[in-house]
């Protein structure tokens, strides 16, 4: 029987990049026998009215985003409710969440071959809740520093990938200033004077920062790192080796895990690259939530 697959573009995504792999992705699945609805329109109310409308017609086998983790982060509501396996054709600036789940170097034959053999597995999620929003998140929550270099990258349009993270950070430098969190995790409360507080479900962020590497997808725990108050020299010394993974044998670095995470400070909080809203700020545990392909 032939798979069916709704597959939905972020047409603004890479320059380009997302509407020329959604274009090889057509070709080869028509080449494969399988069945595909294809959402491609700009503007978020638009695109979720027309998956509304191709999901009340037909029953889907996969659910594919072309696009980056914003993208992902959109979809990740319908995803959930309708139980749909999810998978990504990265096309974006980061691709974090493909970077984490073992697709970000999936090949077109190799991502079909895992839709034909329903190669499936699930993840947890994060609930996040603040007194504006509520939302899904599938990587990191992210409080003060790191936090504002988020919406410094995100308002830069001259560079892409890495490089407006290392930019919007070295620009951020010269105006912050350690924040006081009030965290309770777990029932437990305490205090913290932090550089940055990131709150994982997933290991990377800002175009493959290994942020917390330890982070599991799937083990039904938040991981959450505090970098405690440091210089900006040693900020700028300890940086270089959040791509590696190695900045978490700093002495200032603290590492907590927990299920249900209360946070309170003057901040805004940052998910998946997406504004979440002031803080305090919710955050719970969904253990299972996501069906993925899985290589």
């Amino acid at each position: 029987m032939s798979k069916k697959i709704l597959l939905v573009v972020n047409p603004h995504a890479g320059n380009g990049k997302a509407g020329k792999k959604a274009a090889a992705f057509l070709i080869a699945c028509e080449k494969a026998g399988f069945d595909v609805s294809l959402v491609n329109t700009a503007g978020e109310g638009r695109m979720l009215a027309e998956i509304e409308s191709a999901m009340a017609k037909e029953e889907f086998d996969a659910l594919i985003a072309v696009g980056g983790d914003g993208l992902v982060h959109t979809l990740l509501p319908i995803a959930v409710s309708s139980k749909i396996a999810f998978g990504v054709l990265p096309a974006g600036t980061g691709n974090d969440f493909a970077r984490s789940i073992g697709g970000f170097n999936l090949s077109t034959s190799e991502l079909l071959n895992v839709i034909e053999k329903e190669s499936f597995t699930n993840i947890d999620l994060m609930q996040i809740n603040s007194a504006s929003s509520s939302f899904l998140s599938a990587q990191i929550l992210s409080l003060g520093f790191d936090a504002l270099v988020n919406e410094r990258a995100n308002s830069s349009h001259l560079l892409r990938g890495r490089a407006k993270y290392v930019l919007a950070m070295i620009l951020e430098l010269s105006f912050f200033k350690p924040q006081l969190f009030t965290l309770t995790i777990d029932g437990v409360a305490f205090e913290r004077r932090a550089m940055l507080i990131a709150i994982a479900n997933g290991p990377n962020y800002g175009g493959g920062m290994q942020i917390v590497p330890r982070a599991d997808h799937a083990d039904g725990l938040l991981d959450v790192l505090i970098l405690n108050r440091v210089s900006t020299l040693e900020l700028l010394k300890v940086f270089p080796k959040v791509y590696k993974g190695s900045h978490i044998k700093h002495p200032a670095i603290e590492l907590v895990q927990g299920k249900s995470i209360h946070v309170k400070a003057h901040a805004k909080a940052y998910a998946d690259g997406e504004f979440v809203g002031e803080l305090p700020i919710d955050i719970n545990v969904i253990p299972q939530a996501l069906r993925i392909l899985h290589s």
